[in-house]
């Protein structure tokens, strides 16, 4: 063979072995995609099972069956905090509450009542500063003229929503909050016992100056105030004075909600305080106008919302609080912490063990492993005499929230010796951005009715069905002298439970002053005691069961 026809022979193959390279390197790029491909798959899967609640479903007799409710929050969730203030109030009177639900910076607020199966929004309007999202509501009787009142924490400030027998007017109290601060949340409680209620407002650095949402550095957040009612009510006039520093409760921290509770019985408002990066902070009431630090179980830690009640019918006040639980991995929720800062996401169950030391009964009680809270409150939904745990859940700006599970907001049920989830099974799931639970009986059938008040998406409304179980509402006066004041029910069996007239739980949110007792099958009540903050008592002997019991002014 010729050089030249070797040559040519070799000219020949050298295509076939060009096609083969190519061939090879397609092969190995799309095995490596492949790879790629499976590794975000399993990243995603892992993430997706890590943030899956685990506990499962419990059996219950709740049933609650959905309603109307044609509310739907438009949030900037760019240039707004993520909030809106809810509450049940009853603003005419008749005994049954209406539903307030706060509107995004440009949105109006709005309130609706329980009308024929659904809620239908009333032709009522409060004033706003422009664009001005509504963070946070509450309600009370502030001049005792017998109209419930409401006051929101707006980006503008604390407004006063005076209620003129079912009309409001409206004016921005301009409270002397400090520069950097948007009001989250309203709290009432009389903390010198003079019948004037006075008003703790949680603070969080104004959304252009927030630098980070894992930032636990001191220094560093919006500042809340404890404001004393100085107001003259025979000259109709309202004051506040700001006595934060003298009371000893101030400080700089990111706070979503100050709540007023009296955790040792000796009838008065003590306060809890739940702080974003942080920890949990409790003050003893001392009678003189300032407040005492309480030591407590917490950890660094995300608490948000707060709910208060007696869960194990002890006679004393437990505190449950909400948290980022585990939607992420903790290593990424640290922030700046230090390594041997202890960090602890889950939920946390303080139990109230007297003298006011608490423990943290989370664990033992299965209300510590869940997705992502906000707003929690106790409330015995299914009347069998045992307070159960609502929270709302998901976070509205989460990057990539599509690719997230988003969870059905919790009602946990109380079984005595632990809490089991129920909202699927009941069918109430909420999977939208909750924020708070309001609870009330807004059918006006004794049982309590639920309202998811939901972030940049329609609230959720679930009426409860009912069932066997008795029970007796006692409505206490939504007035100053009421706070805290603590009602105890003894049957004739002699099961005892005690509750306390507390405003505020959740988070920006208020509930119904109705105090429900749950009774399951007992069939007779030996006596209904009252007792209130400035020591005097009432007492109602063998009432009738499955009743609501109206409680006059003092």
């Amino acid at each position: 063979m010729t050089n030249q026809s070797k040559h040519e022979k070799s000219h020949q193959k050298s295509p076939q072995k060009s096609k083969g390279k190519l061939a090879l390197i397609w092969c190995g790029i799309l095995i490596l995609l492949g790879i790629i491909l499976f590794a975000l798959l399993s990243a995603f899967g892992a993430l997706r099972y890590w943030q899956a609640e685990k506990a499962p479903q419990g059996e219950t007799d709740l049933a609650f069956e959905e309603a109307s409710l044609s509310f739907h929050h438009e949030a900037d969730l760019v240039g707004s905090l993520p909030f809106l203030g809810s509450a049940a109030l009853d603003i005419d009177g008749d005994g049954q509450d209406e539903l307030f639900l706060g509107g995004g910076d440009d949105q109006a607020d709005q309130m609706l009542a329980f009308r024929d199966g659904g809620f239908v929004a009333l032709p009522l309007t409060f004033k706003k500063g422009g664009s001005d999202a509504t963070h946070g509501a509450a309600s009370m009787d502030i001049d005792n003229d017998g109209d419930v009142d409401l006051f929101t924490a707006r980006e503008s400030g604390i407004w006063f929503h005076e209620n003129n027998g079912g009309e409001f007017g409206s004016q921005n109290l301009n409270l002397p909050l400090a520069d950097n601060t948007t009001p989250l949340s309203i709290g009432f409680g009389d903390i010198n016992k003079d019948g004037l209620a006075d008003m703790y407002v949680a603070g969080y650095l104004k959304i252009e100056l927030v630098e980070g949402e894992t930032n636990f550095s001191n220094g560093y957040g919006g500042y809340s105030s404890l404001f004393l009612n100085v107001s003259s009510l025979t000259s109709g006039g309202m004051a506040w004075s700001d006595i934060s520093k003298s009371a000893g409760v101030w400080r700089q921290h990111n706070t979503f909600i100050g709540l007023f509770a009296d955790l040792d019985n000796d009838l008065d408002s003590d306060l809890i305080v739940a702080q974003d990066t942080g920890k949990v902070e409790m003050y003893e009431n001392n009678g003189d106008l300032t407040f005492s630090p309480i030591d407590n179980p917490s950890d660094y830690s995300y608490p948000m919302g707060v709910a208060a009640g007696d869960y194990d019918n002890d006679g004393l006040i437990d505190l449950y609080f909400s948290n980022v639980g585990y939607t992420l991995p903790p290593a990424l929720l640290r922030g700046n912490l230090a390594k041997d800062d202890v960090f602890n996401p889950s939920y946390m169950l303080f139990h109230n063990d007297g003298d006011l030391k608490f423990s943290d009964t989370s664990e033992d009680m299965n209300a510590a492993k869940y997705g992502f809270g906000w707003g929690t409150v106790f409330a015995d939904m299914n009347l069998d005499g045992r307070e159960d745990l609502l929270a709302a859940q998901n976070y509205a700006r989460f990057p990539a929230n599509q690719l997230l599970d988003h969870y059905p907001g919790k009602i946990l049920q109380n079984y005595g010796d632990k809490f089991m989830p129920v909202e699927k099974v009941a069918h109430a799931e909420n999977r939208l951005f909750g924020i708070a639970p309001i609870v009330s009986d807004f059918s006006g059938d004794g049982w309590p009715d639920l309202v998811w008040a939901n972030l940049n998406s329609p609230s959720l409304a679930y009426i409860n069905k009912g069932g066997d179980g008795n029970w007796i509402s006692i409505s206490l006066p939504n007035q100053a002298s009421s706070i805290n004041a603590r009602v105890t029910v003894t049957t004739v069996g002699g099961a005892v439970q005690t509750k306390q007239f507390i405003t505020s739980q959740g988070l920006g949110s208020d509930q119904t002053r109705d105090l429900v007792f749950g009774l399951g099958d007992a069939k007779n009540i030996s006596s209904v005691q009252i007792d209130f903050q400035d020591g005097t008592s009432r007492n109602i002997d063998n009432p009738a069961l499955n009743k609501r019991i109206l409680v006059g002014a003092k």
